[in-house]
């Protein structure tokens, strides 16, 4: 009969520590699925409310910069806006109906402005930097637009950089897109 009590008791103290390695097992789930739980809702209240248009607005910005620079004008269909842009910083030399490189280059980069950016009233800052020659109505190559300032907050930019060789220096084009 003791042997029996005896038995009785292991199995008791067995099934008791199997009930709290149960419930521990259990506890631990739930603390990870809590974790996990808080985990993807950080994660996702971080995202953007539209990818596409992040990663487009990012292209649009640079490849309006790389194009616009490579782009021929049509008062001088032998010159790219980045030839325009070297001898406007440079020497002065290439005339386009009359007008100097400075003037042509401005014209040109606001018609395309006007023509892309503008017209689908996208907030933008274009500007240059290291281009030495302001122009009778302002600086060069500096158009903002729907009040995108440089304190503005801003989104995607794009930027190009154009070597002065032999002259030594750089000309710096940016196109930020504000927020």
């Amino acid at each position: 009969m003791i042997e029996m009590k005896k038995e009785t008791a292991r199995r008791k103290r067995t099934h008791n520590r199997g009930q709290i390695e149960t419930f521990g097992l259990v506890f631990i789930v739930i603390l990870i699925s809590i974790g996990f739980f808080i985990y993807v809702s950080y994660k996702s209240s971080g995202t953007t409310d539209n990818p596409q248009k992040e990663f487009t607005n990012d292209k649009m910005a640079n490849d309006f910069v790389l194009s616009a620079i490579e782009t021929s004008i049509q008062e001088c269909r032998e010159f790219t806006v980045k030839d325009l842009i070297i001898d406007c910083a440079r020497d002065k030399r290439i005339s386009c109906n009359g007008d100097d490189s400075c003037t042509a280059v401005n014209r040109t980069i606001n018609r395309l402005l006007n023509q892309t950016f503008m017209q689908r009233n996208i907030k933008f800052r274009f500007n240059s930097e290291n281009l030495p020659s302001p122009i009778s109505n302002g600086e060069l190559l500096n158009v903002s637009y729907l009040n995108c300032t440089r304190d503005s907050s801003h989104g995607q930019s794009g930027m190009a950089i154009i070597s002065l060789y032999p002259v030594p220096g750089n000309v710096f084009l940016k196109m930020n897109l504000c927020n």
